[in-house]
């Protein structure tokens, strides 16, 4: 697979390591991105005789060759993982930030699987061996609500209430400025960024992607910057949708490495949106499963510093 990683100012001067860790977003790590600088994968106009503490300059366009890895056993490993409802067929768990959900290409960073091997017994395999138990996915930097399938038959029912869109999702979000609209519906078509393949964009020839928001709450920082308390609700599930979306009104995400500039400000925060709560209906039982969580604590200390910022 092969990435493309353009240099923008607020990287200008900056290690290439550190400017290719965040350009290329969630899915590689820092030290994976160090190893392929070392073996060469990572070029400059041809020159891929590069090191990792390389300054790069606003402007540079950087070809990153993603090697081919084998199919490693996923090591089990202990991660404490909340269970906020379990039932005979699949449970309901809260995914830690800064976890990716399940292995990436080409990088065998711990990810949510990893716990889960440890922690569970019962897991779907699925019809992918790296996404045991895996019904759906929520971005590396995401919290919150994940459903996570016992067996095949659940996994196979519970995909289909996705695939139908009869799963009621609702996230929080911290972003930046305020929305024209105090609510609105954004129905933009979404599919992967044509240069930047780490990043999604609205195009008229994307999928159908349909994201619902309403402003709680505004606020307004020393410097003069807004910062608004989002509810959102989705129809669709397309990979960075609310991140894509948001940026598309001139509201970043808070803490967007992918989809904001000013990233960097916020780093300690996290990426401030969460998965509060999922609605559908047991396949099995026909009983409503409803499963929320309460604001994590990166939210409540953000809108404590607000003033300050």
């Amino acid at each position: 697979m092969r990435l493309t990683a353009e240099v923008t100012e607020e990287f200008d001067n900056s290690r290439l390591d550190h400017f290719l860790s965040l350009a290329l977003g969630d899915d590689f790590s820092r030290s994976q991105i160090q190893k392929w600088i070392k073996a060469g994968h990572v070029s400059l106009d041809n020159n891929s005789s590069l090191k990792a503490n390389f300054l790069v300059t606003s402007g540079e366009k950087y070809t990153i060759e993603v090697p081919v890895k084998p199919r490693q056993a996923i090591v089990p490993i202990p991660m404490n993982l909340l269970v906020v409802a379990d039932f005979q067929d699949f449970m309901i768990i809260d995914k830690p930030v800064g976890v990716p959900t399940h292995p990436g290409p080409g990088d065998n960073a711990t990810s949510l699987v990893n716990g889960l091997l440890y922690q569970f017994q019962e897991l779907s395999p699925g019809n992918d061996d790296n996404r045991p138990g895996i019904v759906h996915r929520l971005d590396k930097p995401t919290s919150g609500l994940l459903i996570i399938a016992k067996n095949d038959k659940a996994h196979l029912h519970l995909s289909r209430l996705f695939q139908d869109r009869k799963v009621y999702k609702r996230y929080y979000a911290w972003v930046l400025n305020a929305p024209k609209e105090s609510s609105g519906t954004i129905n933009s078509p979404i599919k992967r960024h044509p240069v930047e393949r780490m990043k999604m964009c609205i195009n008229e020839h994307g999928r159908p992607s349909v994201t619902h928001y309403k402003v709680l709450k505004t606020m307004v920082g020393k410097s003069g910057q807004k910062y608004s308390l989002v509810e959102v609700e989705i129809e669709t599930g397309r990979t960075h949708q609310i991140r894509v979306h948001m940026q598309s009104i001139g509201c970043s995400v808070v803490g967007d490495v992918l989809y904001s500039r000013s990233f960097q400000k916020y780093e300690k925060f996290g990426l401030l949106l969460f998965s509060q709560k999922l609605e559908f209906t047991d396949p099995f039982t026909g009983q409503t499963v409803s499963a929320e969580l309460p604001f994590p604590d990166r939210f409540t200390e953000f809108e404590n510093k607000i003033r300050d910022l």
